[in-house]
Order: C-alpha cells, then sequence, then structure tokens
C-alpha cells in the first residue's frame, strides 16, 4: 500500500462543493472471496486523471452488504491512501443492518481519513420516521464534523418525502446531499423546494436533472469510460445543452439496450453488470461477485463491446477505440 500522505489539496466537501462525477469502486475478489488488496489498489488509481470529482465505496456495485469487518477495514484504507495520493475526495460506504455496526464503520473510515460517509438506512425492517430520525442522529453524532451522504434507495424500503428530508437537512447541517438514482425530474424540483442547499445527485441522467437543479451523478458507467461521463457532465454543467443531446443520448441507449436486458432477461443483478462493464472498460476487478449471487461472464463482456462498436462507437473507450 503507497504512504498515505495526500499529494494534492482536497477541497473539503459541503454542499456548496459536492457536485460533479463520482465513481462507484468494485472491490476485487480473490478465488477466496477475500479482497484482492493489490488489484483494488490498481483499480483505485486508474481513475487518476480521468477528471471525475471523486469515487466511492460501499455501494450495491461495491458490494458493501458482502463485506465482512476485515474485508470493510481493509477496503476503507485501500482507497482512502490510494484515492489521496492521487488528489481525489472518498467517500466510504457505512451501510448496515444496524446503528452498532455502522457506528463502528464510522470509526474505522475516520481513521482512514475519509472525506465523507454513504449510509443507507437500515433496511430488515422499514423504519418509521422517528427511527429515521434516530438512525441519522446517531450517525452524525458519530461522524462528528465529517459530512454525511444519504443513499436513498427503493431497496432500504422506505421513502423520504421533500417535507422530511427539508426537516432532516435544517437539523443537521453535516448531512450534505443525497444518492437517489431513482428520482425523477418532478421529484428532485420537490426535494430542492424543501431542501434548496442540499447536493442532490441521481445516476448518468445529467441531461435531465442539472437544468433542474441536480448537483451530479453517481455513476456505474464511469467504469466503462469515465472521460466520456465526465465529458457529459461538464457540457450540461456549463449549460452547453445542444452539445450534451447527443452523448446523453448515446449513453441512456447503451444503459437501456446493452446493460439493463443483463439484468431483465438474465437474471444478473446491478452488481454483477457494473462488473461487466468494468472489465470491458478495461479494468482489473474481474467479474467474480460474492456467493450467492450469480457471476458474468466473458462473453457479457464480448457482447457490451459489440454493442457499443455497432451502435454508438464513440463510447469505446481509448483502448477498444
Amino acid at each position: 500500500m503507497s504512504s498515505k500522505t495526500k499529494t494534492a489539496k482536497i477541497t473539503p466537501l459541503s454542499r456548496a462543493t459536492l457536485k460533479g462525477v463520482w465513481c462507484a469502486l468494485i472491490v476485487p475478489w480473490t478465488a477466496r472471496d477475500e479482497v484482492d488488496g493489490r488489484r483494488l489498489i490498481k483499480e483505485v488509481r486508474g481513475y487518476g486523471g480521468t477528471g471525475v470529482n471523486g469515487v466511492y465505496t460501499g455501494g450495491t456495485t461495491g458490494e458493501f452488504y458482502a463485506q465482512d469487518d476485515a474485508s470493510f477495514e481493509k477496503i476503507t484504507q485501500i482507497v482512502c491512501a490510494e484515492a489521496h495520493a492521487i488528489g481525489l475526495p472518498v467517500q466510504i460506504g457505512v451501510s448496515a443492518l444496524s446503528t452498532r455496526t455502522v457506528r463502528r464503520r464510522i470509526r474505522v473510515a475516520l481513521r482512514a481519513k475519509a472525506d465523507a460517509l454513504q449510509i443507507a438506512l437500515p433496511f430488515w425492517l422499514e423504519l418509521k420516521d422517528d427511527e429515521v430520525k434516530r438512525f441519522v442522529s446517531e450517525v452524525v453524532e458519530e461522524a462528528g464534523k465529517t459530512p454525511i451522504v444519504l443513499y436513498l434507495t427503493g431497496r432500504s424500503k422506505r421513502k423520504i418525502v421533500p417535507e422530511f428530508l427539508g426537516a432532516l437537512a435544517r437539523e443537521f447541517p453535516t448531512f450534505i446531499g443525497t444518492k437517489d438514482t431513482g428520482l425523477d425530474v418532478a421529484a428532485l424540483q420537490a426535494a430542492l423546494k424543501e431542501a434548496p442547499d442540499l447536493a442532490i445527485f441521481g445516476g448518468e441522467d445529467f441531461f435531465e436533472k442539472i437544468p433542474a437543479g441536480g448537483k451530479g451523478g453517481y455513476c456505474s458507467i464511469t467504469g466503462f469510460n469515465a472521460a466520456k461521463v465526465v465529458e457529459l457532465y461538464t457540457l450540461c454543467a456549463a449549460g452547453r445543452m445542444d452539445e450534451a443531446k447527443p452523448l446523453a443520448d448515446a449513453l441512456r441507449r447503451y444503459l437501456h439496450e446493452a446493460l439493463i436486458p443483463m439484468v431483465k432477461n438474465e437474471g444478473l443483478w446491478d452488481s454483477a453488470v457494473d462488473r461487466v462493464q468494468r472489465v470491458a472498460g478495461g479494468g482489473v476487478v474481474g467479474l467474480r461477485c460474492q456467493s450467492p449471487y450469480r457471476s458474468a461472464t466473458e462473453a457479457h463482456v464480448k457482447r457490451v463491446i459489440a454493442w457499443c462498436r455497432k451502435n454508438a462507437p464513440e463510447l469505446l473507450p481509448p483502448h477498444l477505440a
């Protein structure tokens, strides 16, 4: 592992500074389902110079649900050290089923000097309003000055309505943003009406979300071609929507025609599909998902590349173009 000394100044994350393209990191597993540290270091380093605004761990892409304490600590230490060494801020995903486990993971992340913490609501039993507030309060207390990003996903079973989101934002200043890839434009605008300074993110749908007030995206497609996703964000953030539209359309087709059918028709989960596009994009993470979830195959990788060559060659990463 490299030195933990930061080689570039990293702007502290806040509601005002959290923006742009954030890349979901995939964990390379060994044949024994242990973290492959050497490949993880190479994976993090691979995003240096791509233009992404930061990296994050512990979502669906990173298979947080498959991490024991030892795996979580190793991933956290490697990612923070390697990302900071190339000047990228890090959000460490600390999601778990109990507040006690979350608090323990927060302490690990703080020791590794995470720039922010990303967390979903505990999801085995659906939380009531008072339980959501208690959970956020206890997380904020453990995190201290380190910012919190809520991962609002249907998989946590609990929808946070705009009024409640606004109340949480007003009460907890270190709650700086949300990741909500299921939010449409109308829902985004409703949320911003209640929490106007909150940094609300979707996925790769910058073309629709940025004009409506979205701050950027937490993106798995960066695994295939980070530079293209950054290009789209940059055009949208600059208001150059006419120039952005062809690229936005190509990425939308890639998502709906090359990736989503693997989920709907072949039973692969998001984490497996994200590995397909990362391997196709030149990453070293491999296709192995943690058991019992099924993994994709090299045939899926070849299919994604073939689709792009035929339908959207402008999306091909440099090593395939």
